[in-house]
C-alpha cells in the first residue's frame, strides 16, 4: 500500500551527542567503498583560481556558476515564468527536499556530518542566487542515527519532493517504503546492493552491484609485481561489508592478484588490540593488504604492523580513508606501510581545479565551523545538488517527480563541475572507469601522478571488473506494486 505523502509535515531530528558503546555494525558500514571521505589542507580565507590567481572565498563563493559549467543552476524565476504548486512538497516559492545522513549514531557521533554540511552550504549558495528559477529550498535534515533509515524514510515521504545528497548506512532498509510512494534518490552515496540497483534511483557516481572500478589494483600489480601472489584482505565482521570485500577479490583476481593467502574479518566493535591480527597478516606472509572499514581503526592496524617492525609493500583501502583521522592515528607508520587510496572524486590537492577551490570558498563563507567542509563524501553530496537542481531548472515552472528524474537521466556526461571524475548518471548499471590515487605519509597526502590521465584521473577501460558474483540486487518498483507510469 502507498504511504500517503499529503499528511502534515514532520519535524526532521537533529544530531545527537550521547556517546554510548560502538555498536557492531556502523564502523564496516561506513565503507561507501564506492564514494569518497576526507583529506586536510589549508582552510584559510585565500585560494589559488584555476589560472593560479589568488581569489578571496567571497569573490569565489559568490559566482553565479560553479567550477567549470557555463551556466547556473540557481537563481531568480525567468522573466515571464509562472510558478505554482505542481505537487508534493512544491510550492509556487519552495521546493522541500530532504537529506539523510546518520551523525546522531551514538556509536560513532558526527558520522558522516558532511552530508548535512554540504546540503547546509548548497542551500545557502543556492537560496542567496534566487533559488532555483525562483523557488527557495526548503532541505530537512533527516537524521538516522544509522537505525532508524526507515523512519526517516516515512518522514520524507510525508514532507519532501525527493531525496537530495545524503545516503545512510542501513539503506536496505527504506527501499520499498521509498518505492511505495514514489520518492526519487539523487543520493551521495549508497552502500548496500539493496539500494545500489533501486529503482528511482540517480547516482552522481554510479556503484552498481554487478560492476566494479579496481583501478587501484591495476596499478599496484604493475607497481609491485612482486606482491601480487601474498595479497590479503581484511573487513569487519558484518555481511553487508563483506559481500564487499567479495567484490574486491573477484575483481582482484581479474586484474591480476593471485588467490587470497589471508583473508580475515576483524570485531567490528572494535579490537582491544590490533597486534594480534598484525601478527597474523605476517604470519600469512601478507605483501599486499585490501582494507575495508573506518579511519580510526585502520590507522591503528598501520600503527601496530609498523610496532611489530613488518613492513608491508602496499597496504590499499576504501576511499573513506582518505581522512585525517588516517593521518593523525597512524602518523610515522605511514612512512614505514606506503597506504594508497583509490578516489571517485577530485582530490582537495588539485588546487588548479577552479571546483575544488569554489567549494571550500563557499564553506568557508557558508559554514565556516565545519570540521567536514574537507571530506570528500562532501563533494559527492555537492555533485548530486548540482545535478538535481540543474535538472530541477530544466523543468522550469512544472517541477514535477517525472520531469526532474527524466531531465537528470538525460545527463550521459557529467563531472560536478570538476568536482569528481567524469561519470554517467544515466546508466546507473555501469561504474565509472575514472579514477585517482592519492598516497599517504607522515606530512599528508600526494596525488600519485598514474598515467594516462585525464583531468586527474586514469579512465583507462581497463579499471573496471565486471562481476560474475551474485552480490545481490536492487529494489524494484514492481516489488511494491509500482511502475514508472505511476511516477506523477
Amino acid at each position: 500500500m502507498a504511504l500517503d505523502r499529503s499528511r502534515p509535515h514532520q519535524a526532521a531530528s537533529g544530531p545527537q551527542t550521547s556517546r554510548r558503546g560502538r555498536g557492531t555494525t556502523v564502523v564496516l558500514l561506513t565503507v561507501f567503498a564506492l564514494v569518497a571521505a576526507a583529506c586536510s589542507r589549508s582552510s584559510s580565507g585565500t585560494t589559488t583560481s584555476a589560472n593560479g590567481t589568488p581569489t578571496t572565498a567571497g569573490s569565489t563563493a559568490a559566482k553565479a556558476t560553479f567550477g567549470s559549467m557555463t551556466q547556473p543552476v540557481c537563481g531568480p524565476k525567468p522573466a515571464g515564468q509562472t510558478n505554482a504548486a505542481t505537487g508534493h512538497g512544491v510550492t509556487a516559492d519552495q521546493i522541500e527536499v530532504g537529506t539523510i545522513s546518520d551523525p546522531g549514531y551514538s556509536g560513532a557521533p558526527g558520522l558522516n556530518q558532511e552530508l548535512f554540511d554540504t546540503s547546509t552550504v548548497f542551500t545557502k549558495w543556492c537560496n542567496s542566487l534566487g533559488g532555483i528559477n525562483g523557488r527557495l529550498i526548503k532541505d530537512d535534515l533527516l537524521d538516522a542515527a544509522i537505525f532508524n533509515y526507515n523512519a526517516k524514510i516515512t518522514t520524507a515521504c510525508a514532507q519532501d519532493f525527493a531525496l537530495v545528497g545524503g545516503g545512510g548506512v542501513f539503506d536496505n532498509t527504506g527501499q520499498k517504503t521509498r518505492l511505495s510512494c514514489l520518492l526519487p534518490d539523487y543520493p551521495a552515496y549508497l552502500v548496500t546492493s539493496e539500494a545500489r540497483g533501486a529503482d528511482l534511483t540517480t547516482q552522481v557516481t554510479p556503484g552498481p552491484n554487478n560492476s566494479l572500478n579496481f583501478g587501484v589494483a591495476r596499478y599496484l600489480a604493475k607497481t609491485y609485481p612482486d606482491s601480487v601472489n601474498n595479497v590479503g584482505y581484511l573487513t569487519g565482521n558484518v555481511a553487508t561489508t563483506i559481500t564487499n570485500k567479495n567484490q574486491y577479490e573477484e575483481a582482484g583476481q581479474k586484474l591480476g592478484f593471485g588467490k587470497a593467502v589471508y583473508d580475515a574479518q576483524y570485531n567490528s566493535a572494535g579490537e582491544p588490540t590490533w597486534t594480534p591480527i598484525a601478527q597474523a597478516i605476517k604470519d600469512a606472509g601478507v605483501k599486499g593488504l585490501y582494507y575495508i572499514g573506518e579511519p580510526a581503526d585502520f590507522a591503528q592496524l598501520i600503527s601496530a604492523l609498523s610496532s611489530i617492525n613488518y613492513k608491508l609493500e602496499w597496504v590499499a583501502a576504501a576511499a573513506n580513508q582518505y581522512d585525517p583521522k588516517t593521518l593523525a592515528g597512524a602518523g610515522a607508520a605511514l612512512d614505514v606501510e606506503p597506504v594508497y587510496v583509490g578516489l571517485g572524486t577530485t582530490p582537495f590537492q588539485s588546487t588548479d581545479v577552479a571546483a575544488v577551490n569554489q567549494y571550500e570558498a563557499l564553506f568557508n563563507q557558508y559554514l565556516p565551523n565545519s570540521t567536514r567542509k574537507q571530506a570528500a563524501l562532501g563533494m559527492n553530496s555537492f555533485s548530486a545538488w548540482l545535478l538535481f537542481a540543474q535538472a530541477v531548472k530544466s523543468c522550469g515552472a512544472n517541477v514535477t517527480p517525472k520531469c526532474v528524474y527524466d531531465a537528470a537521466h538525460k545527463v550521459t556526461t557529467w563531472d560536478g563541475g570538476g568536482l569528481q571524475a567524469p561519470s554517467n548518471p544515466a546508466d546507473g548499471t555501469v561504474a565509472s572507469s575514472c579514477m585517482a590515487i592519492v598516497k599517504a605519509s607522515s606530512k599528508g597526502w600526494s596525488v600519485v601522478n598514474w598515467q594516462p590521465a585525464t583531468n586527474g584521473f586514469n579512465c583507462e577501460k581497463a579499471n573496471v571488473v565486471a562481476l560474475t558474483g551474485d552480490y545481490g540486487t536492487g529494489v524494484k518498483l514492481s516489488d511494491v506494486g509500482k511502475s514508472m507510469s505511476d511516477l506523477p
